[in-house]
């Protein structure tokens, strides 16, 4: 989880992201990662699983691999 939010807190200004990490009994562990202002935002990423391990290394993938794509590297 460090890993992510610490790449995360790195861009989220420079690229207006917001996070949501979260669990409800019918989702289970969520992390949505988005683009935008509170009105009007993109969905980047979406997980969900029972295990928050495995949806944090998701979103950790997802979010390097988009800055590579976005950023020239993280």
């Amino acid at each position: 989880m460090e890993k992510l939010l610490e790449v995360f807190n790195e861009y989220k200004f420079k690229y207006n992201l917001a996070i949501d990490i979260g669990y409800t009994k019918v989702l289970d562990w969520f992390i949505e990662i988005k683009q935008g202002n509170h009105a009007q935002y993109k969905q980047l990423f979406w997980e969900e699983d029972c295990d928050l391990d495995t949806c944090i290394a998701k979103a950790y993938l997802f979010l390097t691999e988009w800055l590579i794509e976005n950023n020239g590297g993280y």
